[in-house]
């Protein structure tokens, strides 16, 4: 029976027991070291079958002139191809615009940069420690007409 106070008492202690067994669990519970692998699904491989050498020699007695030869044609079709992108290149990058982009960007030593040049021949102070100068000290200030300082 539900109203019944020991029926109570025993829901309450099993309760609690229940929840000291929790608690007793995650006292002893750590991570484990390291997580055991994950299973990867894979095609099993076969062995790779043993060639001889004599075998790759014959191989390569057979084709690698023709091979060779091939080589040699696909490099002479694309030359005209691999000059004209480098001379597309070449005008692009000796063009005045751009000329002009890398003198902004890298100016040539025959600038000079302004500002003060430290000991070391690199702007700014000596030691080119790369800080701005420290400005100069300000003047005092004047004194005012009505006396007071």
């Amino acid at each position: 029976m539900p109203s019944d106070p020991d029926h109570v008492l025993d829901a309450i202690d099993g309760v609690v027991d229940e929840w000291l067994a929790m608690s007793e669990d995650s006292m002893r519970w750590a991570p484990p070291e390291k997580a055991p692998p994950k299973p990867q699904l894979a095609l099993p491989a076969p062995p790779l079958p043993q060639v001889s050498e004599e075998f790759l020699h014959d191989v390569g007695v057979l084709f690698g002139a023709q091979t060779q030869a091939v080589a040699e044609a696909v490099a002479e079709v694309f030359r005209p191809l691999g000059e004209g992108l480098l001379d597309a290149l070449t005008a692009f990058l000796d063009s005045p615009a751009v000329r002009q982009f890398v003198e902004l960007v890298e100016p040539s030593e025959e600038c000079e940069l302004p500002g003060p040049a430290g000991g070391d021949g690199l702007p700014g102070p000596a030691g080119g420690d790369g800080l701005p100068p420290e400005p100069p000290p300000s003047p005092p200030p004047e004194p005012r007409s009505d006396g007071r300082p």
